[in-house]
């Protein structure tokens, strides 16, 4: 396999991701060797702190083992996909179902309150957060911070203060589910632009002022994030 250079902004589970596609591609057994840091940083092209907390992840996560003087080592993963691995353990799967329900019917009525009482400044904001999206897709991020600005944004053209309170008391756990959700995408690269068209269509729905065209697609967005999301849960269950 000829590794290529990850671009700078890409975030640590991105490397983890293409120490994956390593390990599959040159079908590295549990007990093989693996780069060093040194060599991680170079071939992909980012800092060693960024590879460093990589393999802290992986590491904390049974997956990879350091021996001193020896170098990196595979770990038997059992078939698991690496990123199911680290991203399951973030969350709890409870915590993650009753965080996607509280999303589907929280957010979905703010998108419909957005069309509805949105001022001018809050839906030029949510466009803004949009195109931020998708500049931040087109030069190698995941767009994490910026996918999350963009629903956030929704939320606040709902005009509702608790609706505000709410978003924000719950903001790192949506935030985790987000990154959850960006880390399985990376399996499938054009999930990134789908997200962003989905969003596309939500915001058109809001600019026209029709509620119920927004709330509909925003539940159809947030559906298909969770089918997605449980579809990889089980496939890696069952492998």
């Amino acid at each position: 396999m000829a590794l290529k250079p990850i671009k700078k902004k890409r975030l640590f589970e991105e490397i983890i991701f293409a120490i994956e596609q390593y390990i599959q591609e040159e079908n590295i057994q549990p007990g093989g060797r693996l780069p060093s840091e040194n060599e991680l940083s170079s071939i992909f092209n980012v800092s060693k702190t960024a590879v460093r907390e990589a393999m802290s992840v992986l590491s904390a996560n049974g997956i990879i083992e350091t021996r001193p003087g020896s170098g990196i080592f595979l770990k038997d993963i059992h078939g698991d996909s690496i990123i199911l691995r680290v991203t399951s353990n973030l969350m709890e799967k409870r915590e993650l179902n009753e965080v996607l329900e509280f999303r589907r019917g929280f957010e979905v009525e703010a998108a419909g309150l957005a069309a509805e009482k949105g001022t001018k400044k809050d839906l030029l904001k949510i466009k803004e957060c949009n195109e931020d999206l998708l500049k931040a897709v087109q030069n190698g991020s995941t767009g994490l911070e910026e996918d999350y600005l963009f629903h956030y944004s929704i939320i606040l053209a709902s005009q509702n203060s608790i609706y505000i309170d709410f978003f924000k008391a719950v903001s790192t756990k949506i935030k985790e589910v987000i990154r959850i959700s960006k880390m399985h995408s990376m399996k499938e690269p054009n999930r990134f632009m789908q997200a962003y068209d989905e969003h596309q269509t939500i915001l058109e729905a809001i600019l026209q002022r029709d509620s119920e065209a927004a709330s509909k697609s925003m539940r159809e967005h947030l559906l298909w994030n969770e089918r997605k999301i449980w579809e990889i849960f089980e496939s890696t269950k069952n492998a």
